[in-house]
């Protein structure tokens, strides 16, 4: 098939933020905060994503930020969205930077740049085929590897959240399953059902390379009560935490203003000493988390039908 698929799979999606979706995800997350077993799945939630991101310093490189993520989900999109037909259909160059534009996720160069980038790291390939002139490109192993750990931190989760649901033991043996799994989370994305949309604060974080390693890592060192984060004081030592993310000093200074400037902590040391965290942060990492689990469990829903079917 020609690129008007993909064009025609834009075109349709409903762009709104007002989606029944996103509101009803937004709804069970915060429903899900009086879960008692809550405040443990956020907090595992957390220390995975930190751990994960510490030990691979290509992932800081590659999707450390929310522009580079949504780039690269959508690559994998276009390769689980191809139609299995047509040989000719999947991901490419000209498709992903037709598909970027189209949700305002980045510009033609920045999608040319970083498409390059994934192809450098080993995390996709050329097709291989016959045909000198195809220029599909395919999800390496290395690739999916990734996903999956990536994968399996969620699944902890939505387990923890959901008692009753074996999505990791399907992980294991049902080989679809996390095909199926990230075609379902990416095709609300694709319709118009953006999670971020519902959390526009989250982009003081986001939108800033390793910001949101930044927001775990103070997450995690605040005091507990009663097993659930409190706000309080803690120390993020400038230099130590932006070489372990790979940014700079100055980067960082300029992420923690931006979030003093949004109201979510309070910088009264220096060097990082002395980050006051207000309740705002906590609330907003408790909501983002729960209506992220939401999503993710239909999404999982979904996928263990369509293995059923």
């Amino acid at each position: 098939m020609s690129n008007s698929r993909h064009v025609c799979i834009v075109e349709t999606a409903p762009m709104t933020a007002n989606d029944t979706a996103l509101h009803t995800f937004i709804q069970q997350g915060e429903n899900m905060r009086s879960h008692e077993a809550f405040a443990g799945a956020l907090r595992r939630y957390a220390l995975d994503l930190v751990r994960l991101y510490r030990s691979s310093p290509i992932l800081n490189k590659i999707v450390n930020e929310e522009g580079r993520f949504l780039i690269s989900s959508l690559a994998l999109q276009l390769h689980l969205h191809r139609d299995p037909r047509d040989p000719a259909d999947g991901l490419t160059l000209s498709r992903l930077r037709e598909l970027c534009a189209a949700h305002g996720v980045a510009s033609p160069g920045r999608v040319t740049a970083f498409l390059g980038l994934m192809r450098m790291a080993g995390f996709v390939a050329p097709k291989p085929t016959e045909d000198r002139r195809s220029k599909l490109l395919v999800p390496t192993a290395r690739l999916w590897d990734h996903v999956r750990i990536y994968t399996v931190i969620h699944m902890r989760g939505i387990e923890a959240l959901y008692p009753g649901t074996s999505y990791l033991a399907r992980l294991d043996h049902d080989a679809a399953f996390l095909e199926n799994f990230h075609r379902a989370a990416g095709g609300y994305y694709l319709r118009g059902t953006r999670l971020p949309d519902g959390f526009p604060e989250l982009a003081v974080f986001t939108s800033a390379d390793a910001g949101y390693m930044v927001l775990l890592s103070i997450f995690l060192q605040l005091p507990l009560e009663g097993g659930r984060a409190r706000p309080g004081t803690v120390d993020l030592p400038l230099t130590p935490t932006a070489k372990r993310f790979g940014v700079s000093r100055s980067h960082l200074v300029n992420l923690l203003r931006a979030a003093q400037a949004a109201g979510f902590l309070e910088v009264s040391g220096s060097g990082g000493r002395g980050v006051d965290v207000a309740p705002s942060l906590i609330s907003l990492l408790e909501r983002w988390f729960g209506a992220n689990m939401a999503l993710m469990s239909q999404s999982a829903s979904e996928a263990a039908l369509r293995a059923a079917a």
